[in-house]
């Protein structure tokens, strides 16, 4: 048989077998049936780091690491015994030794053939190093997105209960249901944009402000902060609700009204904050409600919870006012003391 370092065959059977081989994207070894290397393509070469020189008549097994090192040896040991072959076959996944050390994940085939009353065994390697970390990511990825599904589909199951709850009739729960659905999905789709890992701020009010259909009724202000996917959720629907109020009874159910909202950073690290004011003006004169109905409720409860900070309402008479502080950045859980730790 031929190939780059091979031993025997004639000049015409050598010179195809070497034009095939030497060009395969493949790496392919060819051994003896006591794992000496009887040739070693430019593709082994690139793959495992040896000049094929320096493999010719090596024991193959130096290409694997532990345990499948020595434990090559003695398949081959018991299959010159008993000829039982485990590993003949095509695409088996094993590991790969380089020269510098490191391994990797190989898709390996074996098939066997005899020449001059010899036995040999011709293994054609690939690289799969990016098809498992392909299969991975892929694997997180769905794991991360059926976390995610079932967090949205909590949090939908929360609005329609407290939207039912607390609605006057059946138009006034399908139209507030509604609105607060569309809220969720205007943030999810920003979320979609960046691939989940976040949302810029002005962009979740960019679409709030949209929703409403009049920009010069705003004022914002403040820096660039980016949000988690949690938070950025949670937040869209408290100010969606800070919309709804100042839209029906509000500084945006007349003419002349505004809304501003500022917001800054502060702290440092696991410590940092987002603090976010919306005030009110121009609007009717305001009286705190008589009843905490579900988007008070959200904001002053749910959002301080979510949001793991705090938010506040305060019904002044030249208009509604709202703080929310909400933690950026969450500590890992092994830094998170326990309740009741010193």
């Amino acid at each position: 048989m031929g190939g780059r370092g091979a031993k025997s065959g004639g000049a015409g059977e050598e010179a195809r077998y070497r034009a095939i081989v030497d060009t395969a994207v493949d790496a392919i070894v060819v051994i003896d049936e006591h794992g000496r290397i009887e040739a070693f393509n430019p593709a082994a070469e690139r793959l495992f780091g040896y000049a094929a020189a320096d493999m010719i008549g090596a024991n193959v097994n130096g290409l694997m690491p532990e345990p499948h090192h020595g434990a090559h040896d003695r398949y081959l040991e018991t299959y010159r015994a008993t000829g039982e072959r485990r590993i003949i076959g095509i695409g088996r996944e094993v590991f790969g030794r380089r020269q510098d050390g490191s391994t990797f994940p190989l898709e390996l085939s074996i098939a066997e053939w005899r020449s001059a009353g010899r036995r040999f065994f011709t293994g054609v390697m690939r690289d799969v190093t990016e098809r498992k970390r392909t299969e991975e990511l892929q694997r997180l990825l769905v794991n991360e997105l059926n976390h995610r599904v079932k967090n949205t589909l909590a949090t939908v199951q929360s609005v329609a209960g407290q939207t039912l709850r607390n609605a006057a009739d059946l138009g006034d729960a399908r139209e507030s249901l509604t609105t607060r659905l569309l809220a969720l999905a205007r943030t999810h789709d920003i979320l979609t944009r960046e691939s989940w890992e976040g949302a810029d701020l002005r962009d979740i009010l960019a679409g709030l402000i949209e929703s409403y259909g009049d920009a010069t009724r705003f004022v914002l202000a403040g820096p660039s902060v980016r949000l988690s996917p949690k938070t950025a959720l949670s937040l869209s629907l408290a100010l969606h609700e800070l919309m709804t109020n100042a839209t029906k009874y509000g500084a945006l159910s007349t003419p002349a009204g505004q809304v501003s909202i500022g917001w800054s950073r502060e702290g440092e690290g696991y410590e940092e904050r987002l603090r976010l004011g919306w005030k009110e003006s121009g609007g009717p004169l305001v009286s705190p409600p008589e009843r905490q109905g579900f988007g008070s409720r959200l904001i002053t409860r749910g959002l301080a919870l979510e949001l793991d900070g705090e938010a506040a309402l305060d019904y002044q008479p030249d208009g509604v006012a709202c703080t929310i502080v909400a933690r950026l950045r969450r500590p890992p859980a092994a830094v998170v003391p326990a309740r009741g730790a010193a």
